[in-house]
């Protein structure tokens, strides 16, 4: 009788821990292994709505891999994707623990900033955009090293707005923003 309830609990566990790693696997980018963009929604409400309980700051940040476009065209998806895979590991290597690091869509990611401010934002944008800008991407054997830069546009709660579609507006408003100043930025809203 015990070997039987020993046998159902550890069946009763492993269903558990698959389920567990299914419901992580939906929720994450299967190229970058980022949280994806639904996600990103999810946390981004839930973060909010406790910086609002707790009268503390947040901040988004927009992430978009300038001329992407051009990297594809020319050497093709397959290497667009390794582009993106290098990324997403500076990304995740710059942030902080507490920060949830998301792939928005296509070549721009999100990056939420519980606790932080603008200022704080803007300080660990300035440490990925020079980790970002020091390495180098090599097509192919007879390819010369290209250099990858990103430009980033920055908004905070409550200072850029008091709902998610307000803040996510600002901050996407400000990666334009730091693409029209020249690329290779970060610009933060209504600076």
């Amino acid at each position: 009788v015990l070997m039987m309830l020993a046998n159902q609990a550890g069946m009763a566990i492993e269903k558990s821990q698959l389920y567990e790693k299914a419901l992580v696997r939906a929720h994450k980018d299967a190229l970058t292994d980022l949280w994806n963009h639904g996600y990103f929604q999810t946390v981004f409400d839930n973060e909010l709505r406790l910086a609002k309980e707790q009268t503390a700051t947040l901040s988004l940040m927009f992430i978009d891999i300038d001329h992407f476009k051009t990297y594809n065209d020319t050497w093709g998806h397959q290497k667009g994707d390794e582009i993106l895979v290098k990324i997403s590991k500076i990304l995740m290597e710059s942030s902080r623990k507490i920060d949830w690091v998301c792939r928005y869509g296509g070549e721009e990611f999100a990056i939420i900033l519980p606790r932080a401010t603008k200022k704080d934002a803007l300080f660990i944008a300035e440490r990925i955009r020079a980790n970002i800008e020091q390495q180098t991407f090599q097509p192919s054997a007879d390819q010369a090293l290209q250099k990858i830069t990103v430009s980033m546009g920055i908004s905070s709660f409550p200072e850029d707005g008091n709902n998610k579609s307000d803040i996510i507006r600002e901050a996407d408003e400000a990666l334009y923003c730091a693409k029209r100043e020249g690329r290779n930025r970060a610009c933060c809203a209504n600076s």
